[in-house]
């Protein structure tokens, strides 16, 4: 202790004739100290002349405090002229009594009293002067100099040899006090310590007494303070250390002994006589630690420091068997920890060098033996050699024959020899072998003292003999029995006994085993009792205490199964945390822990649906196989396990990674389990399974060859009686079946059409197979009938064969029969029975049928709990099923159901994303039809899947189904990004949800003359491919009929292939050098260039926010906000509905509407309209980029606009605040260089007196005023009426750069539809003119109704006729955005052309030039009775 340590204060009195001492107190100045743990007591002696003139009582520190108050029963008087010592000694619970202030009186002449402070513990003595200002030096021990300490000692010494009464505790702890007091610190004094701490291990080994040993340890401790580079101290106090933790378990004395020792070898040379001893000492003690903790690195250090030991010791050394032996079991623990079968060769090799070196008569040579035959063992566990087997019997049997009865180690050698033979049974199945097991077990048990602290182990041993004979031939007698052992073993032990948590671990698990086989759940009760028994009785450092833990944990799997008691579940997780604490990544068991928790998180998982659960599940199992080494045989099985969990979690989630992850390491485990391993089944079929999987997804049909391979390799190699013969025959059958399908679309390949019959036809002999091998509670057969009622249905799909139907049928119901409502597979039974009778219904038009149909799936959704990934599919049948029957009789109820299931379909958090956007659609088409209310969320849910749901693979229309409503969900994240200042990713967002089909069919037709100069072939190659993409992925795909869609399977798997080529063929592109991001997604570097003719401003709005981004050429790639704070979603709605009221879309004749009583005058409406959205959004963005001052003629500016959501509805490019004086809001225009053409002509369409609409003369008229512009300087082709067919329409557009439409426009529901009215009935469809491919176009007039009015539902695509001439190639095009006025058309296009024809040759990028006049000679034309809706409709788009 140093001196700095302690603060002591003395209350004494300095008086004429004694000394008065009341009270002694003493604080520690540390927090924390070792010496002085929380439990000290202290108490203060008052010695003269080596007599204890006065004693305190022994008390701990106040209040829990650092500070001790020792107190003097009676005032002590001491006379002021006798020299005396106060010491101050504490007492600790481990620690003894020791001497810690010693208080010497060095003036005899008082009255003044000085003192001299000693500390014991320091390695040098420690003054400080008490009640003197020079602090002096004196010899105090004089005292004591006729005390005879070394005649003490002696005579203690003699009495302990002489086996006569030892020395009492009081006596040795006094003579420790008497050495500390007279002596100061030195090698003699360490020796009389040394011998003092020999005498109390001999006091303790013959009273058992902790305290005897404590005071040893005490001894030693201090003998290695005063000589701490004494190998035989150090030694000493290390073995003292380590033999009380082998009593107390207390890991502070394991690791001090192991702290000692390594100092003392550090500072031994290897010359020196005791290095060996203390090396294998060492050896000893970190043994001992690992046993305790687990770390391997404990393990390594003593088999290093063995090594050295033996290397140090000649073959004559009458200790080298004995090293030889201890590095042989050492060897044997690693290779057993580790699985290392070199560690293993090596123990076997030391320990018969061991028996060697021992004669049959030599005392140690039985032992040696023994522990040869225990290795011999360990390495037939490991390699399973049947030799090392028999050789260890064989050993044991000759260590035992060679043993004397009496010999007390006897019956843990025949417990030995049961053990061998008990593995030999298991390995041979020798019946013989177990009865041997059991009567060595027996013959120890009874050789056994009953208060031999091994014989509940033994009895242990037996009772697991015991419980494995009944499992061979279930004779409940044997189970009896096995449990009596265990009861037993549990009687002999106190309930402190280190035995115990093993005697209840036992007894739990064969109550467990006998729940098992009788099923009674009181059996599987008082078996976790007795677990969680042993798990109380089994501190947090005791190296079974993570086991214990895990296998309640098991236990509590087990019940949670039985009684589905949710309690039980968490609180094995919990457990399984706590034992996966209790051990290091470094703990062999590690991996196991790891592995066991993430299983019981993923059953949570399955109950609650927390995605943490799930992940945590594969990082568990992930990070189980990282832990486990290369070499070590289990790594297949982990490989196993982790792609298993990989493949949960992708039929979770739907990760594409955690499926590819999956199929990585089921390869792996294939690649590295041998041939013959009875898991190797298990991993090819599931294996197979994953390939399966992978193929629905990303369609190779590599994958689902492989499938078929590993599902039926499987089969082949399993027996016909193996419990799993039945599911590899299912998953077998699955595979052919999916193969079949697929190929199943190739019926123009005579050779494919050949194997998928026999893929078919194995498909269904699969299933009959496995349904045959199953009685009828196994859980495999309902998924079994599952897969041969699939098989049969695609049989009748392609047969048309109703035996096929009904049979499917059947199969279902029998499956549904057979199925509780609790397994896996019988909502899809269920599902699957609908679907047989609905297609009976289809074939029957029983009603019967229809209803049964729908009473089955809403079975399925009955029993399929919510955030199951099928139940969406489950409700989207019901759906379709209920909009069947309503169809017929229109039932209320059918309506308001088959709503209830689209929408809780497209709702679902889980499912594919297909089968969601499915249900959405098929809601918002019911929904729209029956006014329900609409719900956009529903269509939230696909956001992620967009580029996947919109990738070249699907067609137009369908591209523009799964699309709808993204708009809002980009919108909302761009808003987000914009309140994050994230401006270029909220623009890059709105580029990439705007108009994502658009601007993959404009990638079909970019420009490839620069990439044709250099590589012609590729050029070529790309525009081949791209023209045969765009033909796929227009085709209608509207029709329902079966055999139509079969013929638009054929389409699809071309397209894919299509789609395929040309993404390999941009890839090689891509590789050439100045094409590295040819055709790739536009970044903001990119997309900021097509700001260089003038500002582009994204207005983004959301319910949440209004904002702009203004992409400028002078900003480069900085994107400048303007936020919107005046204007909100519910302000463009209300603008939209203004304007809905302020116009009607009748026809081109019709005129505009009068103010009737009660409303508003159209013209205030759009005058409101517009002068809100120049207040409210242009002035303030023009504001910003400061060009909002009024322009003349010569210095127009032009803006793009691109707005999202409602505000794509309104008239952006008119807004202003309008006055007599005309227009004072900016308009688009700007004159760029038009690039050279060839001669222009120009076609114009007209069509009056469209099927079904309003005549509108004014037609004619237009064209007539086209035709007279253009004489002499452009060709025109006229095409009226009948003639105006879609053929001779589409020619001319080809030939032809400029084409002008007057006639009918409509905009469909349908986007795609939406179409010009040309002969007839006939519509040229915004589908159609997608698909033209028109390299010259040039310029579009769409003079007619709604040709720019895009789709509610799809507002941020820009889906209308205007934009589909874009995408034809058209440059230019001016089209409207509502109704226009048939008497000003012809008005408007007179004014445009006259502009556009002034020059020579015309230039069509004058169109929004000439457009800005024509209107303003409209405007001009109708004051004072001017309409907006004569000329606000009319619209430019392009360049």
């Amino acid at each position: 202790m140093l001196v700095s340590d302690l603060e002591s204060n003395s209350k004494i009195e300095a008086m004429v004739t004694s000394f008065q001492l009341d009270k002694i107190q003493v604080t520690s100045l540390y927090d924390h100290h070792e010496d002085l743990p929380s439990s000290t007591r202290m108490f203060a002696q008052v010695i003269i002349i080596g007599n204890i003139f006065a004693q305190t009582l022994a008390v701990t520190s106040k209040d829990g405090d650092k500070t001790w108050e020792l107190n003097f029963a009676s005032k002590c008087s001491i006379p002021p002229t006798l020299s005396f010592m106060i010491t101050v000694l504490r007492e600790t619970e481990f620690g003894g009594k020791r001497l810690l202030i010693q208080l010497s009186k060095v003036n005899h002449d008082g009255p003044l009293l000085n003192l001299q402070a000693s500390f014991s513990g320091s390695q040098l003595p420690c003054e400080y002067p008490i009640g003197s200002s020079t602090p002096f030096t004196s010899d105090t021990s004089g005292i004591f100099t006729n005390l005879n300490i070394e005649e003490d000692l002696k005579k203690m010494n003699k009495h302990i040899s002489g086996n006569t009464s030892p020395a009492s505790a009081q006596q040795v702890w006094m003579m420790h006090e008497r050495i500390l007091l007279c002596f100061t610190s030195s090698n003699y004094r360490a020796g009389l310590l040394s011998v003092l701490g020999d005498i109390s291990l001999q006091t303790y080994q013959s009273t058992g007494a902790t305290s005897d040993l404590n005071q040893a340890i005490c001894a030693y401790h201090d003998a290695v303070r005063d000589c701490s580079r004494s190998q035989t101290y150090c030694t000493d106090f290390a073995k003292s250390l380590l033999q009380r933790f082998t009593v107390l378990g207390r890991l502070l004395d394991i690791n001090k002994a192991v702290e000692v020792l390594r100092d003392a070898n550090a500072f031994t040379s290897p010359e020196h006589p005791a290095k060996a001893g203390l090396l294998n000492t060492l050896a000893g003690a970190l043994s001992m630690r690992f046993e305790h903790k687990g770390d391997i690195n404990d393990l390594n250090e003593a088999i290093q420091s063995m090594d050295s030991a033996i290397s140090l010791t000649p073959n004559d050394h009458e200790q080298k068997h004995f090293r030889l032996s201890n590095l042989g079991n050492l060897l044997s623990v690693r290779s057993k920890a580790l699985q290392k079968s070199d560690d293993l060769l090596r123990s076997i090799v030391s320990l018969e060098a061991a028996v060697s070196l021992t004669l049959d008569d030599h005392p140690s040579h039985p032992e040696h033996l023994k522990e040869l035959g225990c290795a011999l063992l360990v390495r037939f566990e490991q390699l399973h050699d049947v030799d090392d087997l028999n050789q260890s019997v064989q050993k044991l049997e000759t260590a035992i024959s060679l043993t004397p009865e009496d010999e007390p180690d006897l019956p843990l050698w025949l417990n030995s020899l049961g053990d061998s033979f008990r593995v030999r049974f298991e390995q041979c199945g020798d019946f013989e072998d177990l009865t041997r097991a059991i009567s060595s077990f027996e013959s120890a048990v009874t050789s056994i003292p009953n208060s031999h602290p091994d014989l509940s182990l033994l009895l242990n041993n037996l009772g697991n003999s015991l419980l494995t004979r009944f499992e061979q031939h279930n004779n409940l007698e044997d189970l009896c029995q096995c449990i009596q052992q265990f009861e037993l073993a549990l009687t002999l032990n106190s309930p402190e006994h280190t035995d115990q948590p093993l005697c209840l671990n036992n007894l739990g698990n064969a109550l467990l085993v006998r729940f098992e086989q009788l099923g009674d759940i009181d059996d599987l009760t008082q078996s976790i009792l007795q677990f969680e028994a042993a798990n109380s009785l089994t501190p947090d450092d005791d190296p079974a205490k993570f086991e214990r833990l895990n296998n309640l944990g098991t236990l509590l799997d087990k019940r949670f199964e039985q009684l589905n008691k949710v309690d039980d579940l968490h609180r094995s997780i919990y457990l399984r945390q706590t034992a996966v604490c209790l051990t290091s990544d470094h703990h062999i068991e590690s991996p196991e822990l790891l592995a066991n928790l993430g299983s019981s998180l993923f059953d949570r998982f399955k109950i609650d649906g927390n995605v943490d659960d799930l992940n945590q599940y594969v990082t568990l199992t992930e990070t189980a196989m990282n832990l486990t080494l290369h070499d070590q045989p289990i790594r297949p099985l982990r490989l196993l396990n982790l792609g298993t969990a990989f493949l949960e979690r992708f039929s979770q989630l739907g990760d594409l990674p955690d499926l590819h992850s999956a199929i990585t390491r089921l390869e792996e485990a294939h690649t590295l389990l041998p041939d013959k391993h009875i898991d190797r089944p298990r991993i090819l079929s599931t294996l197979g399974i994953a390939l399966q999987t992978r193929f629905k997804y990303a369609g190779d049909l590599n994958d689902v060859n492989q499938a078929v391979d590993r599902t039926q390799a499987a089969v082949a190699l399993t027996r016909d009686n193996d419990q799993d013969k039945p599911i590899w025959l299912n998953r077998a059958g699955s595979a052919r079946l999916e193969r079949f399908q697929q190929l199943g679309d190739l019926e123009d390949l005579d050779q494919a059409r050949l194997n998928e019959l026999k893929d078919l036809s194995q498909a269904i002999l699969g299933f009959q197979s496995a349904i045959t091998l199953l009685p009828d509670g196994h859980s495999t057969k309902p998924p079994s009938l599952n897969g041969l009622g699939i098989s049969l249905m695609t049989c009748f799909g392609h047969s048309h064969d109703v035996d096929d139907l009904y049979q499917a049928k059947q199969t279902f119901e029998t499956g549904v029969a057979l199925t509780p409502d609790n397994h896996l597979n019988k909502p899809s039974l269920l599902n699957n029975l609908g679907n047989s009778l609905a297609e009976c219904f289809k074939h029957s038009q029983h009603s019967d049928d229809l209803n049964q149909a729908i009473l089955q799936r809403r079975a399925a959704i009955d029993i399929t709990p919510e955030g199951h990934p099928s139940r969406p599919l489950w409700l989207n049948n019901l759906g379709n099923s209920l909009s069947i029957r309503f169809d017929q009789h229109h039932n209320p109820d059918d309506s308001e159901q088959l709503l209830q299931c689209y929408s809780a379909a497209a709702c679902s958090s889980t499912g594919p994303a297909i089968v969601r956007f499915e249900a959405a659609k098929r809601w918002a088409e019911h929904a729209r039809i029956y006014q329900r209310t609409f719900m956009l969320d529903a269509y939230a849910i696909a956001i992620e899947l967009l580029p996947e749901l919109a990738w070249l693979g699907l067609s137009i229309t369908d591209r523009h189904h799964h699309l709808i409503e993204v708009g809002q969900i980009v919108r909302d994240a761009a808003s987000a990004a914009i309140t994050a200042n994230e401006y270029h990713r909220a623009v890059e967002w709105l580029e990439q949800g705007r108009s994502i089909i658009w601007g993959q069919l404009l990638n079909l037709r970019s420009p490839v003359d620069e990439l044709r100069e250099s590589h012609c072939n590729l050029a070529d190659q790309l525009v081949a491919l791209s023209r045969s993409l765009e033909t796929a992925s227009a085709r209608n795909i509207s029709s329902t009929n079966t055999n139509q869609l079969q013929s638009l399977g054929n389409v699809a798997n071309q397209y894919h292939s299509i789609a395929l080529q040309r993404k390999e063929l941009l890839y090689q592109i891509r590789k050439q050098t100045g094409y590295e991001k040819f055709l790739l997604p536009k970044t903001i570097s990119e997309l900021s260039l097509a700001a260089r003719n003038g500002p582009v401003i994204m207005l983004n709005i959301s319910v949440y926010q209004c904002d702009a981004l203004v992409l400028i050429s002078e900003f480069g790639n900085e994107v400048k906000h303007v936020p919107l704070r005046a204007f909100t979603f519910q302000h463009a709605q209300d603008l939209v509905r203004a304007l809905s009221s302020a116009v009607e879309c009748a026809g081109r004749t019709e005129r505009i509407i009068v103010k009737r009583e009660g409303q508003q005058n159209p013209n205030e409406i759009f005058g409101n309209v517009l002068s809100h959205l120049w207040v409210k959004i242009v002035k303030p963005v023009l504001d910003e980029i400061k060009i909002t001052d009024a322009l003349s003629q010569d210095s127009l500016q032009r803006v793009w606009w691109c707005p999202t959501g409602p505000l794509v509805f309104l008239p952006i490019h008119a807004a202003g605040i309008y006055t007599q004086n005309g227009l004072t809001a900016l308009i688009e225009s700007q004159r760029p260089q038009a690039k050279p053409q060839a001669a222009l002509q120009l076609l114009g369409v007209t069509q009056p007196s469209a099927e079904g609409q309003r005549h509108i003369p004014g037609t004619h008229t237009e064209i007539k005023y086209i035709r007279q512009l253009a004489k002499d300087k452009i060709s025109v082709l006229w095409l009226d009426q009948n003639a105006a067919t879609i053929e001779r329409v589409t020619q001319g557009m080809m030939k032809y750069n400029w084409v002008h439409f007057a006639c009918h426009g409509i905009q469909s529901s349908s986007p795609t539809q939406s179409a010009l009215l040309l002969a007839g009935s006939s519509r040229l469809t915004l589908e159609k003119i997608v698909g033209l491919a028109l390299p010259d176009a040039d310029l579009a007039f769409l003079s007619a109704c709604q040709t720019a009015t895009g789709s509610k539902e799809l507002e941020d695509e820009a889906v209308h006729l205007a934009a589909g001439m874009l995408l034809a190639g058209y440059r230019s095009v001016i089209g409207t955005m509502w109704t226009i006025e048939d008497n000003y058309a012809p008005q408007v296009a007179k004014a445009v052309y006259t502009h556009l024809l002034e020059t020579s040759p015309p230039d069509s990028t004058r169109a929004a030039e000439a457009l800005h006049f024509a209107i303003k000679q409209l405007q001009e034309s109708l004051v004072p009775e001017k309409s907006f809706l004569y000329w606000v409709p009319f619209v430019h788009f392009g360049i």
